[in-house]
C-alpha cells in the first residue's frame, strides 16, 4: 500500500504525523511524494484556530477533487477530534477520519471504519522524519490541565499526560542515530511534565537526557512561567549540551486581561524571571508570545502591555491576534474588538519589538558562536541558526565562507540586522 501525506499544523501535531508514518512504514506501508502513485491520500489536520480549519479544509477539498477510482481519502489530526462526528455528514467526500495519535493504532488505516477517535495501543519512540534532518521535535507531554480561556487545546487533546521517561529516551536516542544535532522538547506546557504522575519532572528529565543521549543540542519550548522553577533555569544555564533558550509565553501583561484569560502569572514574577535568567547568564536568550485585541483590551490595558515589553526587553517576540474560537469562554465575552483595532495594535507591538530586536541583537556583535548549518540560500549563503534562536520561529544566522550542511561551526558574528546575524567561521 501506498500513502501521500500532506502534513499541517504545530510541531506537536508534525510530532505525531511522523509517528504515524514510522509505524505504518514498519507495517509494509510506502510513503510517496506524488499523490498519482497513492492508494491513500492522507492529511493530518490543525484545528487550532480558525485560520488553521480553513488551510485544513482547502487542502482536503483539493485533494478529493484530484482523488481517482481506487483511491481513499483519510483525514486524521485535530480536526476531527475538535469537531467530531459532525464531519461525517459535513464531508462526505472523506472516505475515513482518525483522531489525533492513531499512531497507537495504526492498524486503523486499513479498516474500513468510516470515524475513529480513540487509540489504546502504546506510545511509540519511532520516527520517520519529514522536514530538517538536523533538528527533531520531540513531544514530551499530550494535553494540557490549564483552563486558558481562548484556548481549545484541552478540549481537543484532552487533560496533561506526561509520556514515560523510557519512551522520551528511546526516541531521544534513535533521533540521534538519524543524525538529528538538535532536539527539540515540545508540549503545551513542558514544565508540567510529571504533574500527572505526582510532582514536576522535566528537571530530572533533562539531566538523563544529557547523561544517557547526549544530543549535540537540546532545546526547550513552551515554559509556562508558573511552573519554570530555580531548579530548571539552573539545569538549562549549566548543562552545556542545553541552549540558553527560554520561551516563556505571557500572553498578556495587563492584570485584567490575563485575568480574563485565566492566565494566573504575575508580570511582576516574570520580570523577576528575566532578571534572573539574564543575571547568570549574558548568552541566554528570552522569547514569548502574546495576544492582541482580547475580549475588553482597553487602551490602558494595551499601553500596559506595551510598557512591560519595554520593560522586559524580549529577545524574541510572537504576537498574534485574538480569534474568537468556537466552544471557548472567550468567544461568548463581551467588548469583542474589531478586527481594525485588533490589527492596529498587531503593528504597533511589531514594530516596537523590531526595535527592541535590533538593539538586542547588536549586543551579540563580535560574539563567538556555534551555528547549526541547515542549508543554502538563492544567493549561495550558508543559512542555519545559532543556539540563541529557534528554527523556524526566530531569525537566522548567514555563515560567509564553506560549511557542510548538517555541521554545528564556531563562528564569529559580524554584523546582525532586526532579525538575523551574519557570521563568519572561526579558523
Amino acid at each position: 500500500m501506498k500513502i501521500y501525506p500532506v502534513l499541517l499544523g504545530c510541531p506537536k501535531n508534525r510530532v505525531d504525523a511522523e509517528k504515524f508514518l514510522a509505524e505504518l512504514k514498519e507495517r509494509g506501508v510506502t510513503i510517496v511524494l506524488d499523490p498519482e502513485e497513492a492508494e491513500i491520500l492522507y492529511v493530518n489536520t490543525c484545528a487550532f484556530i480558525r485560520e488553521a480549519v480553513e488551510e485544513s479544509l482547502d487542502v482536503i477539498f483539493e485533494l478529493a477533487e484530484q482523488k481517482k477510482e481506487g483511491q481513499r481519502l483519510v483525514v486524521g489530526g485535530c480536526l476531527v477530534t475538535r469537531y467530531r462526528e459532525s464531519l461525517l455528514d459535513e464531508l462526505p467526500e472523506v472516505d475515513q477520519f482518525i483522531g489525533i495519535e492513531a499512531y497507537r493504532s495504526p492498524e486503523v488505516i486499513f479498516s474500513q471504519d468510516r470515524y475513529c477517535l480513540r487509540f489504546e495501543g502504546r506510545e511509540t519512540p519511532r520516527r520517520l522524519l519529514t522536514e530538517n534532518p538536523f533538528c527533531a521535535y520531540l513531544k514530551i507531554t499530550e494535553g494540557c490541565s490549564h483552563a486558558c480561556s481562548f484556548c481549545t487545546i484541552p478540549r481537543i487533546r484532552g487533560p496533561l499526560r506526561s509520556v514515560p521517561e523510557g519512551i522520551i529516551l528511546e526516541e531521544a536516542k534513535n533521533l540521534v542515530a538519524q543524525g538529528v544535532q538538535e532536539i527539540i522538547l515540545v508540549g503545551q506546557d513542558v514544565t508540567a511534565y510529571g504533574k500527572d504522575q505526582g510532582k514536576p519532572k522535566l528537571a530530572s528529565l533533562l539531566r538523563r537526557l544529557v547523561k544517557e543521549v547526549s544530543p549535540y543540542w537540546l532545546r526547550l519550548l513552551y515554559l509556562y512561567p508558573d511552573g519554570l522553577s530555580e531548579e530548571i533555569i539552573e539545569v538549562v544555564l549549566m548543562e552545556k549540551s542545553i541552549c540558553p533558550y527560554f520561551d516563556i509565553p505571557i500572553q498578556h501583561a495587563s492584570p485584567e486581561i490575563l485575568k480574563k484569560m485565566r492566565r494566573l502569572a504575575d508580570p511582576k514574577k516574570i520580570l523577576s524571571l528575566i532578571e534572573q535568567i539574564r543575571g547568570a547568564s549574558k548568552e541566554a536568550a528570552i522569547r514569548t508570545s502574546i495576544i492582541v485585541g482580547f475580549p475588553g483590551e482597553t487602551e490602558r490595558d494595551f499601553e500596559i502591555l506595551l510598557e512591560f515589553l519595554k520593560v522586559a526587553q524580549f529577545d524574541h517576540l510572537g504576537a498574534f491576534i485574538y480569534s474568537p474560537e468556537e466552544g471557548t469562554l472567550a468567544a461568548k465575552m463581551p467588548g469583542q474588538i474589531s478586527e481594525e483595532e485588533k490589527k492596529a495594535r498587531f503593528h504597533e507591538v511589531m514594530k516596537l519589538q523590531q526595535e527592541i530586536s535590533q538593539k538586542r541583537l547588536a549586543k551579540r556583535l563580535g560574539d563567538t558562536t556555534e551555528v547549526l548549518i541547515e542549508g543554502v540560500d538563492e544567493e549561495g549563503r550558508l543559512v542555519g541558526h545559532a543556539c540563541f534562536q529557534a528554527p523556524e520561529i526566530d531569525g537566522i544566522t548567514y555563515v560567509e565562507g564553506e560549511a557542510t550542511v548538517g555541521d554545528i561551526v564556531p563562528v564569529k558574528i559580524v554584523s546582525t540586522d532586526v532579525y538575523d546575524c551574519f557570521a563568519k567561521p572561526l579558523s
